[in-house]
């Protein structure tokens, strides 16, 4: 058949069957395949799929797999076109470098430019991927192909934009100055650490010796500066006025932030989303507010640090504002109110229903129970969407940070204790003013209606979300439900991982189809219930490194986090929007078997050899490619 007879379009999800059949016949694995079709290129004869590839795309890398040509047609050419274009749109999008498995085919992908590496030095993303965790034989090679090289900036460049002052923000900051960058840092509020001082009250259940960047530390110490008594627990605010004070008040510092300048958005000079041909060159034009004016400044790359704090979640299951909730914003607070502060009076002697199953419910209920033991007229009422509550109460003993498991032991036992009432699986849909009072009307685990009348305020402690809008004009490749940095998605989904951490990653993970963008902190993890403050810095050393052209420390992995005793990989019970991290300032779970299961590739499936893939030789890429 001539190649003038085939054409080339995009896959689209109806598009599965065929491709499915098509990759069985060829005998190429399927698992995570279909998740990843918006990257799939298909060739066709008529409405005959005779052809496929596809990429997984992590960050600023990609996973070259799926080439499969039905097998009249092999040696045709159909191979190469869609290899080819599927590199041209990598190069297109930004993908700076490409892999791929093969087991019988890598002088097929040679004439491709790509070359073969040790396995082991895949990035981390990668071997989180199906084709690394088994669906691929370890004998496996693997192969690379650099679209588009790294190049070290040059000095007298405009400078690295760093959005947000809050401790990750602020790390990122430390090692960019360290490195000799020149730095910007951008804050909304009136302080560093604003976010922190909105909960301020709150102790943290991670010590200090997890609460302090390195390269901050360092740099504070000419000054007389003393650590924190490493195993002390800090409240939120000593974060703060500890750390984030003392280190923004240095000269170098200083000269580099602006308090009170809200980024409103970015984009590229001279360039909307659409144009792509000399888009890398341009700079990022960030359009801020301060004193009440608009005002656009200018930098060569972009450190997204401003967390998720203001974009608090509703109370309504379905992701949306119940019904109501928007007109009883008077009787709701979103985060973990200070009930022993200046917040005592509003909850003193009243029916109160915290709504949460995270560190941030935990906090409150705790509190508001030790307030109904000074005020027997107060009431306390918990909801929680999840039938499942192994991961709200942890580890306990098992808790490598002992006030973590402190924490959800003493959760337990206060439900336990009938002090007070408990809705398992609740799923609120309204509320309502009846009689003074609110009614909050939701459905079961079980899909039955309930009713829970007579509640006077409500906590909403059900966790925070990413501002997207800030990026409406940049090219992001966010995981398309927790809206995280894509890469970081399937290591972080709540429903696989009970709770909801990632092991260590760096800048490949964290950067975007934009170049010179990057997401870190909290808002890399998008929705996903629980961040690691150490994670932060990680993620900041790593970036750093790489806005300063060394690869090397920048790929290299610097850290080590405490376990929580309770969690696992695989299908974990539904998981309730958590706000966790608002009390997580150190670290959090990391988790034993997520260490286990992905932090090397697991071994292949029956080894090595035709079984292991049963793919015929004649085929041009065996198994991986």
């Amino acid at each position: 058949m001539s190649l003038n007879r085939i054409s080339i379009r995009q896959a689209g999800a109806a598009d599965w069957p065929q491709i499915s059949a098509l990759l069985a016949a060829n005998k190429l694995p399927l698992d995570a395949a279909q998740a990843h079709l918006n990257h799939y290129v298909l060739a066709l004869s008529g409405s005959e799929v005779v052809g496929t590839a596809g990429a997984e795309v992590y960050g600023d890398i990609a996973l070259l797999r799926s080439v499969a040509v039905a097998p009249g047609l092999h040696r045709q050419g159909v191979g190469k076109a869609m290899v080819g274009l599927i590199l041209d749109e990598a190069r297109r999008r930004g993908i700076r470098q490409i892999y791929l498995l093969s087991v019988t085919a890598p002088e097929y992908f040679a004439q491709f430019g790509f070359k073969r590496g040790p396995r082991e030095l895949a990035p981390k993303a990668l071997q989180a991927s199906a084709e690394f965790q088994g669906a691929c034989p370890s004998c496996a090679a693997l192969m690379s192909l650099t679209l588009i090289a790294d190049v070290k900036p040059r000095a007298g460049e405009l400078p690295v934009a760093v959005l947000g002052a809050g401790p990750v923000g602020l790390a990122a900051a430390a090692h960019l100055l360290e490195r000799g960058i020149t730095t910007m840092i951008l804050e909304a509020g009136p302080s560093v650490g604003s976010n922190l001082l909105d909960y301020g009250h709150v102790r943290l259940f991670s010590p200090w010796r997890y609460d302090v960047d390195a390269v901050m530390a360092k740099m504070l110490a000419p000054t007389g500066w003393q650590a924190p008594p490493a195993e002390e627990l800090p409240l939120a605010r000593e974060i703060v006025e500890r750390v984030l004070q003392p280190f923004a008040a240095l000269p170098q510092v200083t000269a580099a932030l602006h308090l009170n300048t809200r980024v409103i958005a970015i984009s590229r000079e001279g360039f909307d989303k659409v144009k792509t041909v000399g888009r890398d060159k341009a700079p990022f034009v960030i359009r801020v507010e301060r004193d009440g004016q608009a005002v656009e400044l200018r930098a060569r790359a972009v450190i997204d640090a401003t967390g998720t704090w203001g974009q608090q979640n509703p109370i309504g299951s379905n992701g949306l504002p119940a019904l109501g909730e928007r007109e009883l914003a008077d009787a709701i607070f979103y985060g973990i109110p200070d009930v022993s502060g200046p917040l005592r009076e509003r909850y003193a002697g009243k029916r109160t229903l915290v709504v949460g199953a995270g560190h941030s419910a935990a906090n409150a209920l705790l509190a508001l129970a030790d307030l109904a033991t000074a005020e027997p007229r107060s009431r306390l009422a918990w909801a929680v969407r999840t039938p499942t509550l192994a991961r709200v109460f942890g580890g306990g003993d098992a808790d490598a940070l002992p006030a973590r498991g402190r924490l959800g032991s003493q959760l337990k036992a206060l439900r336990d204790s009938g002090a007070l009432e408990f809705f398992s699986g609740l799923r609120i849909t309204a509320l309502k003013r009846e009689n003074g009072a609110i009614t909050v009307e939701g459905i079961d685990a079980q899909g039955q209606p309930v009713r829970v009348p007579g509640i006077d305020e409500i906590v909403s402690a059900t966790g925070q979300r990413p501002d997207l809008s800030l990026t409406s004009e940049l090219r992001l490749k966010l995981d398309p439900w927790l809206e995280s940095n894509e890469a970081l998605g399937p290591l972080i989904d709540p429903n696989l991982h009970s709770c909801g951490t990632v092991r260590p990653h760096g800048h490949r993970e964290l950067s975007h189809p934009e170049p010179g963008f990057y997401t870190l902190g909290v808002k890399s993890y998008g929705r996903a219930p629980t961040f690691l403050m150490a994670t932060g810095f990680e993620q900041a050393r790593s970036v750093a490194a790489a806005l300063a052209g060394d690869l090397e420390a920048a790929d290299r992995v610097e850290l080590d986090l405490p376990e929580t005793g309770v969690c696992s990989v695989g299908a974990a019970p539904e998981a309730d929007s958590a706000g966790g991290s608002c009390c997580s300032a150190g670290p959090a779970p990391m988790v034993a078997a997520v260490q286990a299961a992905s932090a090397v590739p697991a071994p292949a499936k029956g080894g090595c050899g035709p079984k292991s893939c049963g793919t015929a030789a004649a085929a041009p890429a065996r198994c991986c490619g």
